[in-house]
Formats: C-alpha cells, sequence, structure tokens
C-alpha cells in the first residue's frame, strides 16, 4: 500500500496532538472535553422516538461550557457513540454513516468538531431535537439506522436577547430578536476554540501542533401577507489541524458548509406547502510533507445540491396526510494519494430522488394507523435503481396511560462510507452506489408498550428486529485505500442483522428530575463470499451487548441546580492478529466495559437585564480510564505478532464556564 507512511503518520500525529507521547500502553493524557446530562425528560412519550427541547439542553450542567445536542442523544437507549467520549451516534447496531441528521430539513454531513469530541451544533442556535429509531415516516429516505432532525432557533419576536459565553475550552456568542414590527426574526450564532484565535501565535513560537474548530449558524424569518412565510439559513463548522516536527509536518481541514431558502404558505384551513433549495457540502483534505521534501495528500468529500417540495393536508376528517418530491444532485470528491503529482480534480456526480405519501387516520378512538410509501431512485454511471420502501406503524390504547406500538419500515441508502480500521483522524472515503455497488436494504419491525398513566412517570420497553442486506467493509488485510479507482476491488457487499430491548424509565415532575435507559442488543455482519471472516457472522466493531445511562437533576431553589449522569457499556469488539500470525477472525477480540461519572452544578443570579451562570463540572470523576482510541502494533521483533494498544485521553477532568445572557 502505498500510501501506508502518510496513514501511519496521520494516526501517530493525532495520538500527539493528544498526548506527546509515543508507543505507550494505558497512558492516561488530558485533553478538555465536555459533557451533557438533561434536566428534564419531557417529550420522550413516544415509542422508538424522543424529542429533546432546548430548554432541556439549555439547563444541562456541562463541562467546559460546551452544552451537546449529540451527548444528550447518546443518552438515549438504543443509540450509543462508539468511542467512549466522542459524539458519533450508532443506532441500534448501524454505522455513524447509516444517520440522517437534519438541520431544518438539510442534510449534514460532519456534525462534530475535535475528531468528534464535541458535535458542531452551538446549544443557544437549537430550538428542538427529535430523535428517530424505528417507525419512520416515510418523507425520510437515504439513510437506513436514525434520523436526527434538529430544528433550528427561529428568533424572538418579543424582544431583542443574546448571550456571551467564556469556557475552557471555547468562547461563544449568541444574539436573536425580531425586526419590521416583529414580522422578520433573526437568531446567530457563532462559536471559535480558543487555539484557533491563537493560531497565528503558535506559528510565531514554533508550536508545533494546533488543533482547532469555529462554527457559525444564522437564520432570518420572514412572514408576509396571506399566510406566506420565508426563511434563509447558513451554516458552517470547521476543523483545523497541523503538526510539524524535524521529519515531516502535515496540515489537515474538514468541515461542513450549508445553505437553505424555504417558502412556506398556508392555503386554507388545513392545507400547507413549502418547497425547499438548499446546498450541503462536506470536505476533507490534508497534506504530509516528508524528508525528501515531496508532499502527498489525501482529500474527500460531497457536496450536494438539494430541491424537495412537501404538502400538508390536514383538512379531511379522520386524516392527516403528507406528501412530497426531493431531488439531490450529488457530487463526490473521491481524490486520494495525490502524491505531489498535480492532478485534474476527481468529481463523481450522482442523482437521487424521492417521492412519498404518507397518513396517518384513525379507525377508532384507541386506535392510530400510520401507513406511508416512499420511492427511492439513484442515477450513477448510466445506471438508476429503484428501491421501494413501503413503511407502516399501528398504536393502540387499550386503557388509559397505556401506548401499545408495532412498526414495520424498509429504507435504502445509496451513499457509503469506508472507514479505516486503524485511522483515528477524518479520512473516510465518500462513495456512490455504482454499477457493481448496490444501496444498502434496511428492513426493521419494532413492538413497545408504554405506561404513562402515574403522574409525572414514564415508562417504555421496545424491541427491535433490523436485517441488512449490501452492507460494504473493506476486505481483511486492506485497511486503507490510496487510489480510487481500485476501491470497489478493494471492498466487500454483505449482509447483517441487529436485534435488541431497550427500556426507559422517566421522571418529569418535581424538584428532582432524571430517566435511567438500559439497551441489550446485538449486531453482527456476514459476507458470504469468504473476503472477510471466512464468511461467518461476526460481531459489528461497535457491538454493545450491554448499555446503562442514568440521568439525574436536581433544583435546589434560589437559582442552584445540578445534575449527576452515569453510564455503562459493556466492551465492543475490536479485531487483534492471533498468536500465530494468520489473519484474525473479524471481533476476536472484546475490549474492557467503559463506564464513567459526571457532576456538573449551575448557579444563575438574576441581572437587571438578563442573567448571569456559573457553571462548574467534573467530568469523569472517579477517573475511570476507558479506552478513547484502540489500535494493533506490530511486535517488536519483525515475525512475532502485534499487540492491542489503548489511550485513554480523557481522565477527571474539571469545568468551569460563565455565561452572561441579556
Amino acid at each position: 500500500m502505498r500510501n501506508l507512511r502518510s496513514l501511519t503518520a496521520l494516526a501517530a500525529l493525532a495520538v500527539c496532538v493528544t498526548s506527546g507521547a509515543q508507543n505507550v500502553r494505558d497512558t492516561t493524557l488530558t485533553i478538555k472535553e465536555a459533557v451533557v446530562s438533561a434536566s428534564k425528560s419531557r417529550g420522550m412519550t413516544g415509542l422508538g422516538t424522543v424529542t429533546i427541547p432546548r430548554e432541556m439542553v439549555a439547563r444541562t450542567p456541562t463541562l467546559l461550557g460546551e452544552r451537546d445536542i449529540l451527548k444528550a442523544v447518546q443518552l438515549l437507549p438504543g443509540v450509543q457513540s462508539g468511542t467512549e467520549g466522542m459524539s458519533g451516534l450508532y443506532v441500534r447496531g448501524g454505522g455513524s454513516d447509516e444517520n440522517l441528521i437534519l438541520l431544518d430539513g438539510v442534510p449534514v454531513h460532519s456534525p462534530g468538531h475535535l475528531l468528534g469530541i464535541i458535535s458542531a451544533f452551538q446549544e443557544d442556535a437549537v430550538k428542538e431535537a427529535v430523535m428517530r429509531k424505528g417507525a419512520f415516516p416515510a418523507r425520510f429516505g437515504g439513510r437506513v439506522s436514525g434520523v436526527l432532525e434538529i430544528k433550528a432557533s427561529d428568533g424572538d419576536t418579543t424582544r431583542t436577547k443574546g448571550s456571551l459565553g467564556v469556557g475552557l475550552l471555547s468562547d461563544k456568542i449568541h444574539l436573536e430578536g425580531s425586526a419590521l414590527r416583529r414580522k422578520v426574526r433573526y437568531s446567530l450564532s457563532g462559536r471559535g476554540a480558543h487555539t484557533m484565535m491563537l493560531d497565528g501565535a503558535f506559528r510565531l513560537f514554533k508550536v508545533p501542533a494546533n488543533l482547532g474548530f469555529h462554527d457559525l449558524h444564522a437564520k432570518v424569518t420572514a412572514d408576509a401577507a396571506g399566510g406566506n412565510r420565508l426563511s434563509f439559513s447558513y451554516f458552517t463548522g470547521k476543523d483545523k489541524l497541523y503538526y510539524k516536527d524535524d521529519n515531516s509536518k502535515t496540515d489537515m481541514s474538514w468541515g461542513s458548509t450549508i445553505g437553505s431558502a424555504a417558502w412556506s404558505r398556508r392555503w386554507g384551513e388545513g392545507l400547507r406547502s413549502e418547497i425547499t433549495v438548499a446546498s450541503s457540502g462536506y470536505e476533507m483534505s490534508t497534506g504530509y510533507q516528508g524528508l525528501e521534501d515531496r508532499r502527498s495528500g489525501y482529500r474527500t468529500g460531497l457536496n450536494d445540491l438539494i430541491a424537495k417540495a412537501d404538502i400538508t393536508i390536514t383538512c379531511l376528517p379522520g386524516h392527516a396526510l403528507r406528501t412530497g418530491l426531493e431531488a439531490i444532485r450529488h457530487e463526490f470528491i473521491p481524490e486520494s494519494d495525490w502524491s505531489g503529482i498535480v492532478k485534474e480534480r476527481v468529481v463523481i456526480r450522482g442523482f437521487e430522488t424521492g417521492a412519498y405519501i404518507e397518513d396517518r387516520f384513525f379507525p377508532a378512538a384507541w386506535l392510530t394507523v400510520e401507513p406511508g410509501f416512499r420511492l427511492s431512485s439513484f442515477t450513477s454511471e448510466g445506471k438508476t435503481r429503484l428501491s421501494p420502501e413501503p413503511r407502516v406503524s399501528a398504536t393502540v390504547r387499550p386503557v388509559e396511560g397505556v401506548i401499545v406500538q408495532t412498526a414495520y419500515s424498509r429504507i435504502s441508502q445509496s451513499i457509503h462510507q469506508l472507514s479505516s480500521s486503524v485511522a483515528v483522524l477524518p479520512v473516510d472515503l465518500i462513495v456512490p452506489v455504482t454499477g457493481r455497488i448496490n444501496p444498502v436494504i434496511s428492513d426493521q419491525i419494532s413492538f413497545g408498550v408504554g405506561y404513562e398513566g402515574l403522574k409525572g412517570w414514564g415508562f417504555t420497553l421496545e424491541g427491535y428486529w433490523k436485517a441488512l442486506e449490501n452492507v460494504l467493509e473493506y476486505k481483511d488485510g486492506v485497511i486503507f485505500i490510496d487510489d480510487f479507482s481500485t476501491w470497489e476491488e478493494n471492498v466487500a457487499s454483505g449482509m447483517g442483522r441487529s436485534y435488541g430491548l431497550e427500556a426507559l424509565i422517566r421522571k418529569s415532575a418535581g424538584r428532582i428530575t432524571g430517566w435511567a435507559g438500559y439497551t441489550l442488543s446485538k449486531s453482527e455482519r456476514r459476507f458470504p463470499d469468504g473476503s472477510i471472516g471466512g464468511g461467518e457472522w461476526f460481531p459489528c466493531r461497535h457491538d454493545c451487548r450491554h448499555s446503562l445511562s442514568a440521568v439525574t437533576n436536581i433544583d435546589f431553589g434560589k437559582g442552584w441546580d445540578a445534575g449527576v449522569v452515569w453510564t455503562y457499556s459493556s466492551g465492543g469488539a475490536v479485531t487483534m492478529p492471533e498468536s500465530d500470525g494468520s489473519m484474525p477472525r473479524r471481533g476476536n477480540v472484546r475490549l474492557p466495559p467503559s463506564h464513567r461519572l459526571d457532576l456538573g452544578i449551575n448557579h444563575r443570579k438574576a441581572r437587571r437585564r438578563g442573567e448571569r451562570i456559573w457553571s462548574l463540572g467534573v467530568y469523569n470523576a472517579y477517573n475511570r480510564k476507558n479506552p478513547n482510541l484502540v489500535f494493533s502494533v506490530s511486535g517488536e521483533e519483525e515475525d512475532s505478532p502485534g499487540s492491542l494498544k489503548t489511550i485513554s485521553f480523557l481522565p477527571i477532568i474539571p469545568s468551569v464556564s460563565y455565561t452572561r445572557a441579556f
């Protein structure tokens, strides 16, 4: 593999940036991190669907002042972070690239900062988020595991307000209000890491490494006569990293940029339409220069142009209909290993469409049925693939306070993300369905019961079975592709299955609120052609048998509140070399369990205008050395088998932040 040296340098770079040390086993390093717990469980009434309002995140005790919507989602049953401390979402056994993350209806391809440690969504810019793990309505398509809808703040119509925040990791600003007699609302949020602001000084004084980020989110909404509404939104989130020593230098940058415009209109009682045009782009590029003064690099990305129209009809007795069309033009940027040679920019185009219709009707007072159908298509390399996707769910309320729900959904995914098994940096290759590669197909069945008859309490229990077709992974022996023209030859297409049981207990009333969630699950893959694991079933990289989260928030009054979060997850499966040096079975080693305790306390005090908030916190309070990075390395002798190296760079971390709201 020609670019193994560059890949090895990138992996080493991540370790150097976080620790400044090499060849360590179970070494504790320090990186600033944030944690989220939730002060209320309001909105957790659905089965497979959870609403997280802005107030939940806003009142969350945090570390380093970084309130994080993705970390709040990770605390839900059926959702895992993958690597301990990161903001990745692994929903019911699916990969991180199998989630549809929407910001005001527009897909976001890179939702994290700092190699995934925190999310790219500033808390002040978010009104609420809705997480769907099953029973997907037909309007959603393109991803097979989960749907996270993030609704941005529209602005305040009563007065101009905002906040300034200073934490140990970043500074942030938020401003919202209205103009033109409250017909126009606006919201503006910006955030930047201290390290980015000091980048010039770092380079001037020859500091060898820097890692930082910034993001900006702006939205303007205008209400016009005749039930018309226009909204314009812009989001950008970028990360940069560089490292330089006596032998080499490396620069990396990655991030997303989104722009959208939407027009909605109410045509009368029970009839509404919305038209959206948008662009969404993600690009990662890196350059490496070694002793020979020869540069090599890697670049990947995806640019989308999006147009969609939706119609909602609620004027029909007993029915709520919704139908729509969506078209996306994809441009894939799959360049890699340019090795100092100037290449023409490689662009591969694909065209994706979707048409859907869904209904919600009530055959009886105790029964709600939601059928739907979506027809998706993807065209690339002159070939069009159609994917019919039926959906249906039924909800029964046999007695007061009891809900019984069952659902079936089929979803297809035509965009794949090939992830290296050893790289810890964002060097994944984004590729489309081709003449040889089929779309991923997911069939999921779920069944659940819920009880809300006890005032202030709620209980849910849900089971699911998910079958996958045409999942992609690198073949055995392939860890990274350095020539895009060969990617189809280095991957295998197989099948997967995931099943599990999820339980949730919540308390939403009183001075003490919170929830506890437990997940029992299993996720496996199989490649019948024998190119991976000998054709046998093997556990996914993020297969986790048990996970548990407990969240408690206490309102002491007089401006004081506190939060406690405890999480536990059994170890994931990793692949280790066999003692005789032979090809190992996939997932042949289980990591140790990960668990931690996070504490936070806030004090709010009213000022003449607004309030000030001091937040204190402790992440990983009992200093559990959870494996944040895991990789295998060769033995000291040339022919000796490798060994597993684990690095823990999130030990006990105290924090303090200050926010001035006005």
